[in-house]
């Protein structure tokens, strides 16, 4: 579908995905404009569907691009040396909170796309959203290093905790920047600090 897209250099690419991103971020689904994207890219709307077809799938393009892109950051940066593409969650949950903020801060219009694409996406992309979303999600928790969990322990289970555990919190976050009542740059720590204390019961229980 985006074979034409995909055989542009790649600095071409990266030039239309980011104003792509900047105007779906800022404005939302329903209010980006795709005259306003040819505009900035100084292209005509022609071409734009030449590489996207139409608005639903170039929004479509760009969650897949944007989940794949955050995902392999933050793999990249996790994981443990001489296991390729692997981190220990609970090795690492002590400073992943403060790399996970200095990520949001790098890639602000990158979140905030996301964050729409979860809060003010139609109905009729609801779906295929949820299913990127979730993809993206079993493919970190796919590579977390289970070699130090209790040998009693079915591995799959832990990830599905953790898994529930990243849904409340996205639940949390979706409901309270639905109704604007704060910045999610601002109030980051407050939702890392949650995360760490989910991370700590499960890696050390709840009996004393």
């Amino acid at each position: 579908m985006y074979e034409t897209f995909e055989k542009l250099p790649e600095s071409k690419k990266n030039d239309i995905l980011q104003v792509c991103i900047e105007e779906f971020a800022i404005n939302g689904y329903e209010n980006t404009s795709t005259n306003t994207i040819v505009k900035r890219l100084g292209i005509s709307k022609g071409v734009l569907f030449l590489y996207f077809r139409n608005k639903r799938s170039l929004y479509l393009y760009l969650v897949d691009h944007v989940l794949e892109s955050l995902t392999s950051k933050f793999l990249e940066h996790f994981h443990d040396q001489g296991q390729e593409k692997m981190f220990d969650v609970f090795d690492h949950f002590d400073h992943m909170g403060k790399y996970y903020k200095d990520l949001m801060q790098k890639n602000t219009y990158d979140f905030k796309f996301i964050l729409g694409a979860m809060l003010e996406a139609p109905m009729e992309l609801r779906e295929e959203i949820d299913v990127r979303h979730n993809r993206s999600h079993e493919r970190l928790f796919k590579m977390i290093n289970t070699d130090k969990f209790r040998k009693d322990i079915d591995p799959k289970m832990v990830m599905d905790l953790l898994l529930i555990i990243s849904h409340h919190i996205e639940t949390i976050v979706v409901k309270q920047y639905k109704n604007r009542e704060g910045n999610l740059i601002e109030d980051i720590d407050k939702y890392v600090d949650m995360l760490d204390k989910y991370l700590s019961i499960i890696k050390y229980g709840v009996y004393e």
